[in-house]
């Protein structure tokens, strides 16, 4: 009879421990579904390509590769600080290029190759460019802007850039809104330059 009893107790208590393990795990179990369904239902986000740098007619505008070169005209001797900033797309790219007066540290000319629609929804490459010489073509256009190259190999700077008118094939665009373009809150820092002028006399 005891040894009956004894039996009975040892399954009793294994019983109650499977039990009891299957039910910690449950809720483990039910915690990883849970996860994985939330996974499932929410989207990952899509990081921002690119770093901003301004506004073209209100929209943000990022670049993905910025690069920099001072350098002296050899038959002007007009010493000039050229800054690139280049967008990749996934088919193409865009680019801003800024002139500044190495001396006086003034912008001097600005050059834009941007993608726009035209009239079939496909993007096509409009160039933009203002600097004295053209501002008939612009006439209602404005340019300011200050750069800063007393690091030896970064930049930083600044550009406010409006009214440029498209230079050429403004028939094409779907959006006539784009003929004309501003760029405003235009501002970088710790765009890398080289100095060609140090560089020649560095070998000579």
């Amino acid at each position: 009879m005891k040894l009956a009893t004894t039996i009975l107790l040892i399954s009793l208590l294994m019983a109650c421990n499977n039990t009891t393990e299957k039910d910690s795990q449950n809720p483990k179990e039910e915690a990883t579904k849970s996860a994985q369904v939330v996974d499932q239902k929410t989207p990952a986000k899509t990081a921002t390509k690119g770093t901003y740098l301004c506004k073209i007619n209100g929209e943000d505008w990022a670049y993905t590769k910025a690069s920099g070169i001072v350098s002296t005209h050899a038959k002007t001797k007009e010493r000039t600080a050229l800054i690139t900033f280049k967008r990749k797309l996934e088919k193409g790219s865009e680019n801003i290029q800024l002139y500044y007066d190495a001396n006086t540290f003034e912008l001097i000319k600005t050059t834009l190759q941007l993608k726009f629609k035209n009239k079939d929804g496909k993007l096509f490459t409009c160039y933009y460019e203002i600097s004295p010489p053209l501002k008939k073509h612009s006439p209602q256009s404005t340019m300011s802007g200050k750069i800063d190259i007393s690091n030896s190999s970064s930049a930083s700077g600044t550009a406010e850039i409006t009214n440029i008118n498209i230079r050429y094939e403004k028939g094409k665009l779907s959006d006539s809104k784009n003929a004309t373009i501003s760029l405003t809150d235009l501002k970088f820092s710790g765009v890398g330059y080289s100095d060609t002028d140090k560089l020649s006399n560095a070998f000579k």
